[in-house]
């Protein structure tokens, strides 16, 4: 019955070897990642930028890069307290025995209004989050939010932030919003316009491991397969081997004693 049994090794070794996530054991790159999630803030805000190891957040020395200069934090985040126009720029991060970031913009502004976005590169099928900022965190009322200059969302609550889920190459355009700050200026329709932003939706990158999808199905039928071969061929040998102990057992039961002495003796 050995035999029968080499298969499910076989069938765990190719499944580690050949799945995705075997192939993928190269460290993926850090990530950054923002609290609040806005890449677009006013000067005085603050911010904090995570230095992300396999998208998760770990306690370790971290290398930063901003305005060409590079600097360490203890723990992988960074806290911008008090904004100002230095924080403006481009940050990148590197935690221990894993490569750069992707580069990501931090931008101030000083304005009323403030269109702010969880992303402006978005994958198709992903959702957007959009948020009608007011200085000083004033709140702003009834925002609308446009696109390519048309409204697509009226808010009849107060700083409101809106999703738009399932992304698609039409959602592609410019964006902007409008607001009050006191409900007299709402009477007087005296509206504060934010600055426009441009938002890209982009078709998802197929992964270069996507025909292991359909290989790896296949693979695991011909290997249970062979595995059953190999179970019911090694059950047949077991089985005749046992039946030719069995008749050879039962033939010295018929006939105990030994024949006649061939010499005649």
């Amino acid at each position: 019955m050995a035999a029968a049994m080499d298969g499910a090794p076989l069938l765990w070794i190719a499944l580690l070897l050949f799945s995705p996530d075997g192939m993928l054991m190269a460290p993926h790159k850090s990530v950054i990642s923002l609290s609040p999630p806005w890449n677009r803030i006013f000067e005085g805000e603050n911010v904090t930028l995570t230095c992300n190891r396999n998208n998760l957040p770990e306690d370790n020395l971290t290398t930063w890069f901003h305005g060409g200069t590079n600097f360490s934090t203890r723990t992988s985040n960074l806290d911008i307290v008090n904004a100002n126009l230095q924080d403006n720029g481009t940050y990148e991060c590197q935690n221990q025995n894993l490569p750069r970031s992707d580069p990501m913009y931090l931008e101030l502004f000083r304005d009323w209004l403030l269109l702010q976005t969880s992303a402006e590169v978005v994958v198709e099928g992903s959702s957007l989050s959009l948020r009608c900022h007011g200085w000083k965190n004033w709140t702003v009322y009834s925002p609308i939010y446009y696109k390519d200059g048309q409204p697509f969302k009226y808010c009849y609550e107060n700083n409101v932030s809106i999703t738009i889920t399932n992304m698609a190459a039409s959602d592609s355009g410019t964006y902007h919003c409008t607001g009050f700050f006191t409900l007299k200026q709402k009477k007087q329709n005296k509206t504060y316009v934010s600055e426009s932003l441009n938002i890209t939706v982009i078709k998802g990158q197929q992964s270069k491991y996507f025909w292991l999808q359909l290989i790896i199905p296949l693979l695991v039928v011909i290997l249970l397969v062979v595995d059953m071969g190999l179970f019911v061929s090694t059950d047949k040998q077991f089985k005749s081997l046992l039946k030719m102990k069995t008749t050879k057992k039962g033939n010295k039961l018929q006939n105990p004693h030994p024949g006649a002495d061939p010499q005649g003796n």
